[in-house]
């Protein structure tokens, strides 16, 4: 059976209906070029997002052992710090810190965090072979696109049969955007995606180890930077390795027919969301709701005498009400609203043993309870609302629903709020630095080459801040059905 798979040109090319040939014609016909503004500006986007987290990955020190443990250096930057390694060994530790805090992209279609997956590498490739940042925008743009339209034809059944998406995601799509880079052919990019679908590997029990569990996101990475290098040189993958392994392991049966319906033409990065919060993803439209509430109303954090937070059954499952530590209070939806409104903000430095112990932080938590209400789990996963009443001195009770958290495709953040969010995380490490980065990043369509941008992302000076926070403790996710916290 033959299908005609449209490239991103219009032109018509002629791929088998098996999947892994039709995702190498797109990716060999698939240039910046072509692609519409709205997927370049979300590319930059996303490119700047992802070194805010990988800064609050090295603020937490989460750095430190993934440089001992792959000491040898090279010419391609650790991003935050003044360390250089070899293309695969800057690929899997970039990758691996990215993801260290979970304060990165995400998509609750997939399960998975497509840039901690997807940039590193692509970022690491173009710097080793000095390609131009049209051609990044491209190999990202691609890869995103691979992430999301796998993670969709698995996604949930993935996660229940105990596997980590990101993990599983990360490989085929890191070949595809390495496949973008190398300018290989649709032969060539099919066999690079094919020889990667071995590659990815990531058990969601293994989110029970928080130190070690960001190296199998990295070493995955790798595994599709290895895969696409490989077939440049001339090394073969199964052409029907989605129909007869890949989806049949990791989903027990999948369409993949669906995974490439209109493919080139409709693009799915603007279906990831943005954090605007650090900890589970669950906790932020409570934050959200509960902020908006008060501004709405003028109201401020001493006229609130109790918070009434509802959420749907799959987030209340997840939560930690009360944590016991600054890991656990990663899932704790009232610690998350204290301390937004006392600290003014709720990023992953926020989730620490001594803002648990801040005594104006618990007893506000003691005024907040958080209960599960069923008929929110109506239209999940595409919405994830919280309900929330905020009780005042005066008797008044402020009343808010919010049906997605700040950053949905349906409540994005702007281009600003995401600059924002990188200069907020990243000042520690690059100082003024910070908007010149973002500088570099948005005018990455026009840059020559990455190399303004990699010197630019080593800080001036070596050594870098103590550690802010440890790492959360994702085993205490329990039930939720997924790994994008």
């Amino acid at each position: 059976m033959s299908t005609q798979a449209q490239t991103v040109d219009g032109t018509a090319s002629s791929a088998t209906g098996l999947l892994a040939r039709q995702l190498g014609a797109f990716v060999a016909g698939s240039r910046h070029a072509a692609m519409p503004p709205a997927v370049t500006e979300a590319v930059k986007l996303r490119v700047l997002d992802v070194l805010a987290a990988s800064c609050s990955g090295v603020l937490a020190g989460n750095h430190a052992r993934l440089l001992s443990l792959l000491p040898e250096p090279g010419s391609v930057g650790i991003w935050g710090t003044t360390q250089a390694r070899s293309l695969r060994d800057a690929t899997i530790i970039n990758s691996a810190v990215a993801h260290s805090t979970y304060f990165e992209d995400g998509s609750r279609y997939t399960g998975g965090h497509p840039s901690s997956a997807v940039i590193p590498a692509a970022m690491a490739l173009a710097q080793a072979r000095r390609a131009s940042g049209a051609a990044l925008i491209a190999a990202v743009a691609n890869g995103y696109e691979v992430f999301l339209r796998l993670g969709r034809a698995i996604y949930p059944a993935t996660v229940r049969r105990g596997f980590q998406s990101t993990a599983i995601l990360a490989a085929p799509a890191t070949a595809a955007a390495a496949a973008t880079l190398l300018d290989l052919p649709a032969d060539r990019a099919a066999h690079a995606i094919a020889i990667a679908c071995s590659h990815g590997a990531g058990l969601k029990a293994a989110l029970k180890s928080a130190d070690s569990q960001p190296l199998q996101v990295g070493r995955s990475c790798e595994g599709g930077l290895l895969a696409a290098l490989y077939a440049e040189q001339g090394a073969t993958g199964a052409a029907d390795i989605f129909e007869t392994g890949f989806l049949p392991a990791f989903a027990g049966a999948a369409d993949a027919a669906a995974a490439a319906r209109d493919l080139g033409m409709r693009w799915h990065i603007d279906e990831t969301y943005l954090k605007a919060h650090g900890g589970c993803r669950g906790n932020h439209a409570p934050i959200d709701a509960v902020g908006d509430a008060l501004r709405r109303h003028g109201a401020t954090l001493e006229q609130i005498a109790a918070i009434d937070v509802k959420v749907d059954t799959v987030t209340h499952a997840a939560a930690i009400e009360p944590p016991r530590n600054g890991d656990q209070a990663q899932f704790s939806i009232a610690f998350s609203i204290a301390v937004m409104l006392v600290a003014g903000d709720a990023t992953p430095a926020r989730y620490t043993d001594a803002m648990l112990s801040d005594a104006r932080v618990r007893a506000l938590m003691a005024r907040i309870s958080v209960s599960a209400d069923a008929a929110l789990d109506a239209g999940y996963p595409d919405r994830r609302p919280a309900d929330v009443a905020i009780m005042l001195h005066d008797g008044r009770v402020l009343r808010h629903v919010l049906d997605h958290a700040r950053g949905e495709p349906e409540n994005p953040m702007s281009k600003d709020d995401i600059a924002a969010k990188f200069r907020a995380v990243a000042a520690p490490l690059y100082g003024a630095a910070c908007d010149a980065i973002r500088d570099g990043v948005m005018d990455l369509h026009s840059a020559p080459s990455l190399d303004a941008l990699a010197a630019l992302l080593r800080p001036a000076v070596s050594g870098h801040p103590p550690p802010t926070r440890s790492l959360a403790s994702p085993s205490r996710r329990r039930n939720e059905p997924a790994d994008n916290s």
